[in-house]
C-alpha cells in the first residue's frame, strides 16, 4: 500500500485540515517553520546548520532552506512545477529533489544555493525520493518503471539507472547506510509496510520491522546503528527508532495528528520531521530520545542500551 503523502506531494491543504481541536503532543518537539503554508519533507544539511524542505509558500511546492534553529527561509527552486523530497549531497553543495517539471516525476539536482537545475532521470515513469550515496557518486530513488515501486540507482551526474529491487510488491523511500554498503527501504512484500535492508549493490533483503502497523520512510543514524522511521503502530503516525539489525522499536514522537518523514541530524542528536501538530504541516525537530529537550546533546550512542 502506498502512503498518500509519499506519492502525492501536491495535496491540497484542505486534505490536512481537521475539524476537532488538536490535543497537545506528549513530547518536546520544537517547531522550526511557522509559515501559513504547508512545509514537508525535511532534509538536514551535512554540516547540520540548515534544513531543506518542500513548501507551498510560493504558491506551489518548491524547495526551500531554513536555519536548523529556525529563522528566515530561502527559496531554492522557483519552477511552477511541483518540487519535493529534497536530499543534500554529502559535501553540501547540491540538493537532489523530485519534480514533475518534465511532464512526469523525475530526479533533478540543483546547487544548494539555487540556480539552474539539472535533470538526472529522464524515463517516462515516476521517479521520486532521491538519496545520495555517502561518496556522492550515486543517487538511489524509487520508481514505478516496472508497474510497481522498486528501488533504482543512477550516477549522480546522470546516466544509466540500475534496478536494485525487482520484487512485485512496492519498495520505496531508499536511504543509504553511512558506510555505503546497505540500503534501507520500505516495502509491503511481507503483507504490510515494513522496513527492509539489503546490500547497496543488490541482493537478498531482510525485514527489520515486523509490526502489523505501517512502517515507512526510513532514515539511518549517522553512526549506522539505528534506523528512524514513520509508523502508525501506535494508532496514528509518529516517529520511531529501531536498531539497524532489528530488535525493539522505541517511539520518539507522540502527537495525535501525524508525524512523517524523519531525517537524522549529522551529529546524531536530533530528528527533523514534518507534522500537522500545529496549524498546518510544518517542520519540527526533536531530540533523541524524545523525552529530552531538542537543545540537549542526547546522542544515539547514549540510548543504544535501551534497545538491547
Amino acid at each position: 500500500m502506498r502512503p498518500l503523502f509519499l506519492l502525492l506531494p501536491a495535496i491540497s491543504a484542505t486534505l490536512f485540515l481537521a475539524a476537532a481541536p488538536k490535543p497537545a503532543p506528549a513530547d518536546d518537539a520544537i517547531r522550526v517553520t511557522t509559515d501559513a503554508s504547508i512545509d514537508i519533507d525535511a532534509s538536514w544539511s551535512p554540516d547540520g546548520s540548515q534544513i531543506a524542505f518542500a513548501s507551498t509558500r510560493s504558491g506551489n511546492y518548491d524547495i526551500w532552506v531554513i536555519p536548523a534553529a529556525g529563522g528566515v527561509a530561502t527559496q531554492i527552486t522557483t519552477d511552477p512545477a511541483v518540487d519535493y523530497c529534497p536530499s543534500w549531497s554529502p559535501d553540501g553543495t547540491l540538493i537532489a529533489f523530485g519534480s514533475d517539471r518534465s511532464g512526469n516525476r523525475d530526479i533533478w539536482v540543483i546547487a544548494s544555493t539555487g540556480g539552474t537545475a539539472a535533470q538526472i532521470t529522464t524515463d517516462l515513469h515516476d521517479d521520486s525520493h532521491p538519496s545520495w550515496s555517502p561518496d556522492g557518486a550515486h543517487i538511489a530513488f524509487h520508481s514505478d518503471s516496472n508497474g510497481n515501486l522498486d528501488i533504482w540507482m543512477i550516477p549522480s551526474a546522470g546516466g544509466t539507472a540500475t534496478e536494485i529491487t525487482g520484487d512485485p510488491h512496492d519498495d520505496s523511500c531508499p536511504t543509504w547506510s553511512p558506510d555505503g554498503t546497505q540500503i534501507a527501504f520500505a516495502s509491503d512484500r511481507g503483507g504490510n509496510d515494513d522496513i527492509w535492508v539489503m546490500p547497496a549493490a543488490g541482493g537478498a533483503a531482510i525485514p527489520i520491522t515486523t509490526s502489523p502497523g505501517s512502517d515507512i520512510c526510513p532514515t539511518w543514524s549517522p553512526d549506522g546503528t539505528g534506523i528512524a522511521f514513520t509508523s502508525n503502530r501506535g494508532g496514528n503516525y509518529n516517529i520511531w527508532v529501531i536498531p539497524a539489525a532489528g530488535g525493539i522499536a522505541t517511539q520518539i514522537t507522540d502527537a495525535a495528528y501525524g508525524d512523517h518523514l524523519p531525517d537524522w541530524s549529522p551529529d546524531g542528536c536530533r530528528l527533523a520531521f514534518d507534522s500537522f501538530r500545529g496549524v498546518n504541516y510544518d517542520i519540527w525537530v526533536i531530540a533523541v530520545p524524545g523525552s529530552a529537550s531538542a537543545t540537549e546533546k542526547n546522542t544515539w550512542s547514549e540510548i543504544k542500551a535501551t534497545y538491547r
